[in-house]
């Protein structure tokens, strides 16, 4: 009998006492992490000066005046139309966060402190919510649980106390990551468009994303030439991939991106002379912090920062043309060891080693499957596994070169933190994909089993944490 390729199946369709089981937990889940944060925001974070924060309170008022038309800087932009969207930048402060709030420039700082924290506790929740339903409907509800869990209560729900973007960038940044890996499996164009619409909100909110388009395009173009090789030697491949979509595909990538970040861009040009100007681009290449604080002060604006000729201006070719390659590489060595001890990375590396074996052995038994096709009715297909590991690998190593070079002026690099995330969700991913192609062979009740068994241990772990931090809390507040 002629085998079968593994058809798609509809994983969405569960059983509905799985889903009421499921929402019942993610509903004390929520109530967990509300009572936690809410701690968070009117115990510990009570100062509006600490932790950057004073900066993005201004840029509410920023935001505000340029809305209303009050802002000298108002020459750049074009229409009424363009001040409603997200824009004002200092070159340190990015437009998404304080552009939220600018309903409420009209009270007084303290005022907008208070709200700024309540909205991007508020904000961040329904974020983590919605990603959670989305993945229980696109992965078993084990790792759905997982991901939330270990992403929400390891660094979203500490950031969302702050007023500060850096909650929503993370959930935004990993949105983003979804989308790339779902564009490395399978390129549709409209996945493009959506792609580069995440790219633009994440951009608004951090201006971080670099390697992540950086690490997509390598990898397309290297998955365009192999797939092109594989045609010529007539390899029976099945792949989702298709060529001919990667030029319109970036062509929508980019104009979805501009239509997002353009009034941020225009402002920015028109302020600095480089629509994609931060000056902490510039600061990671300095030896000392009081170096970075003066180049920023001499260089307030557009006329400065446009009299420095690509050898005066800070970054890659003028530290190699002043102290060579091989500093380069020694700093940015240390630099990244140093990140990773001290971000969530080294903290919490054990949960990403945890996830890594969770590939491994779920990607072992996938690999048992498709070497004993002859005990198979139905044919176990191969995956977009290796492409997206090439772009994880490509976009932590960047992201870790970069941060390490800078770790000298920026010790906690919001970069590095944002990369545990993705490193969780992409192992995952691709364990999810690896037993949901299996559900037809011989193995399907064994790595079900597996899969479930080895999701249980780092939620029992978290949520005994939550159980033992909510007890105290309360106990403490008594």
């Amino acid at each position: 009998m002629r085998k079968r390729e593994n058809p798609s199946f509809d994983f969405s369709r569960k059983s509905p006492v799985l889903w009421a089981a499921f929402l019942s937990v993610l509903v004390l889940y929520a109530w967990a992490y509300s009572f936690l944060g809410a701690k968070l925001i009117l115990e510990v974070n009570t100062v509006r000066t600490g932790a950057g924060q004073a900066g993005f309170i201004d840029a509410v008022y920023q935001s505000a005046s340029i809305r209303s038309g009050l802002n000298p800087a108002e020459s750049s932009i074009s229409s009424a139309l363009t001040r409603a969207f997200p824009q004002y930048t200092d070159g340190i402060v990015d437009p998404l966060f304080p552009w939220l709030l600018r309903g409420s420039s009209s009270e007084p700082p303290d005022v907008v402190f208070e709200r700024g924290k309540w909205m991007n506790f508020i904000l961040s929740g329904s974020v983590l919510i919605l990603l959670s339903l989305a993945a229980a409907k696109a992965f078993s509800f084990s790792g759905a649980a997982a991901i939330v869990l270990m992403g929400g209560f390891g660094i979203i729900l500490e950031r969302s106390a702050y007023f500060s973007p850096d909650a929503l960038y993370y959930l935004l940044l990993v949105l983003t990551w979804l989308c790339a890996l779902s564009l490395i499996r399978q390129n549709l164009l409209w996945l493009y468009g959506v792609f580069g619409v995440l790219l633009g909100l994440s951009y608004l909110a951090k201006p971080l994303v670099w390697p992540i388009v950086l690490g997509f395009v390598v990898v397309s173009i290297l998955r365009s030439i192999w797939s092109a090789v594989a045609s010529r030697k007539n390899r029976g491949h099945n792949d989702l991939w298709s060529s001919s979509n990667q030029l319109v595909g970036f062509a929508m990538m980019i104009a979805a991106f501009l239509l997002v970040t353009g009034p941020r861009l225009s402002y920015a040009d028109a302020a600095f002379g480089d629509p994609f100007h931060s000056y902490p681009k510039y600061f990671v290449w300095f030896d000392t912090p009081g170096e970075a604080m003066r180049f920023q002060q001499e260089h307030p604006g557009a006329a400065e920062l446009s009299a420095l000729t690509l050898g005066e201006r800070p970054g890659l070719v003028r530290f190699v043309k002043e102290k060579g390659a091989m500093e380069l590489a020694r700093r940015s060595w240390e630099g990244a060891r140093a990140q990773v001890k001290s971000s969530v990375l080294g903290r919490s590396g054990w949960i990403l080693i945890y996830g890594f074996c969770v590939f491994v052995v779920i990607a072992g038994m996938h690999r048992w499957a498709v070497t004993h096709q002859n005990d198979e009715v139905w044919l176990v297909r191969g995956t977009s596994a290796p492409w997206m590991l090439l772009f994880l690998g490509t976009v932590v190593g960047v992201t870790l070169f970069y941060t390490g070079v800078g770790n000298r002026i920026i010790p906690d690099n919001t970069m590095t933190t944002s990369l545990f995330l993705p490193i969780l969700v992409t192992f995952i991913w691709i364990s999810e994909r690896y037993r949901r192609q299996m559900q037809r062979s011989h193995l399907a009740k064994a790595v079900n089993r597996v899969y479930a068994l080895l999701m249980a241990g780092p939620i029992l772990w978290i949520t005994i944490r939550i159980v033992t931090t909510v007890s105290t809390s309360a106990a403490s507040a008594a």
